[in-house]
């Protein structure tokens, strides 16, 4: 729904921070090291439980402190979320109340972000590529996180039998529950790229007007076969690795421009491009289907994109129905003329202030 209020205690550099974001646009100025990055990394973090940096706990909280804070009041909802964090312990509370699971943070504060890595959805191995996937399933497909839990149940006790050397009988106890979820995560998949594929086609006309971009499942196992089958035939090659080596757990998206691998027929400039247009793509389609207000964090974009194309995804974005906080060194950098409303922030020091109109 958006941050109606973010609080910061102790979070990298972020000693302590009480602001009051737009609900539309968010510009985020201040120099190289000011603690830009560090404030979007707090909000992902009140989504996810985690930072996007990969970091470790301890370089997440301050040098000064022995804990972190994150406290968030969100719009049109009355709902409060906080957590506190030190090095052995993480408390989560919603209104008060603990919770244990990550995926209802993700639920009440879809947050999406774009930075300077962001390249590897493409260029790097294909977890990141299933991560995006999901990303977008779960909050279209509400049933699709417990297929995902119960195939992950299922498939931990299939590797454990493999692993333990067990009969074929035994390890093939898990067969008919991991076929069940696996079709089932195959099916939510296939749905939301389907939609997703129609988004990008809409976008890719403006932001790559000369390219044919194409987008492809491949779920996890060879097309001309069952899962089930699949599995049998690949039994004894599972016992000699001792783990399933296939399923929706080896899922990848093969993603190609004008025929050719996204991977190695584009330069670094333009996967940066083409992973903003997926994720605008993911923002359009959520729009489409949610009554919810996404959070999209995108660092430093004057630095990613050239001024032609930042104007063209700022103009894109100002119609979709998100919360934008966005980073850069200076806000005149920053194309938004064509948004409702905006508020600007200046980060120096770790210190963050609100700069009036």
């Amino acid at each position: 729904m958006g941050l109606k209020s973010l609080e910061i205690t102790g979070f990298r550099n972020l000693d302590h921070v009480n602001m009051k974001p737009d609900q539309n646009l968010n510009i985020i100025t201040g120099a190289n090291a000011a603690g830009k990055t560090s404030l979007l990394e707090s909000i992902f973090y009140l989504s996810y439980g985690r930072s996007f940096r990969h970091s470790k706990t301890k370089d997440l909280i301050s040098y000064d402190h022995d804990f972190f804070r994150l406290i968030t009041d969100l719009y049109s909802i009355d709902t409060r979320i906080g957590i506190e964090r030190n090095l052995k312990d993480q408390t989560i509370r919603v209104n008060r109340k603990s919770i244990f699971k990550i995926s209802e943070l993700s639920t009440l504060l879809p947050v999406l972000v774009l930075h300077p890595d962001s390249h590897q959805l493409i260029s790097a191995g294909p977890d990141n590529r299933r991560q995006f996937m999901d990303w977008g399933v779960f909050h279209v497909e509400h049933d699709f996180i417990n297929s995902w839990k119960n195939y992950k149940k299922a498939l931990s006790q299939r590797n454990a039998s493999l692993r333990m050397r067990q009969s074929n009988k035994l390890c093939a106890l898990w067969d008919n529950e991991l076929v069940e979820h696996a079709l089932n995560i195959e099916k939510y998949r296939n749905q939301y790229l389907n939609q997703l594929v129609d988004n990008v086609n809409l976008l890719s006309g403006e932001l790559f007007p000369k390219h044919s971009i194409k987008i492809d499942h491949k779920r996890g196992w060879p097309d001309d076969i069952s899962f089930k089958d699949n599995l049998t035939n690949n039994l004894e090659k599972d016992r000699e690795k001792g783990f399933t080596q296939s399923g929706p757990h080896r899922a990848d998206l093969k993603i190609t421009v004008n025929g050719k691998s996204a991977q190695t027929s584009i330069s670094r400039g333009q996967q940066k491009k083409l992973v903003s247009l997926l994720k605008i793509a993911q923002l359009t389609l959520f729009s489409k289907t949610s009554d919810q207000q996404c959070i999209l964090l995108f660092d430093d974009l004057p630095a990613e994109l050239d001024h032609e194309n930042q104007f063209k995804i700022m103009n894109i974005l100002s119609n979709l129905n998100i919360q934008l906080f966005i980073t850069s060194i200076e806000n005149e950098l920053i194309e938004y003329k064509t948004w409702e409303s905006y508020k600007v922030f200046h980060v120096e020091h770790g210190v963050v202030t609100e700069i009036p109109e």
